[in-house]
């Protein structure tokens, strides 16, 4: 019986007005080759954070939805806060 641990990329989501890359990943315990345990959690790369998505390996993903006018619109909206 050999139990291990393993941190799983488990799901890919673009959301929002800027399309930032949502990633959900899985800590697993493993007991031989059988998933017996696993809890979730999520980050957030934010529009235009390529050092981020290069860390959680959405790169490719990032270069083919963030254009430049993307990022300049999302770099604008956090400047300048939105009124009520």
């Amino acid at each position: 019986m050999a139990l291990s641990k393993q941190k799983v990329q488990d799901k890919i989501e673009i959301v929002g007005q800027f399309k930032s890359i949502q990633i959900r990943y899985a800590d697993q315990i493993v007991e031989d080759g059988s998933v017996i345990s696993q809890s979730y959690w999520r980050t957030v790369v934010n529009c235009g954070d390529f050092d981020a998505a290069d860390e959680h390996n959405v790169r490719g993903i990032a270069d083919a939805i963030w254009s430049e006018d993307l990022i300049a619109a999302y770099q604008s909206s956090i400047a300048q806060p939105e009124t009520v």
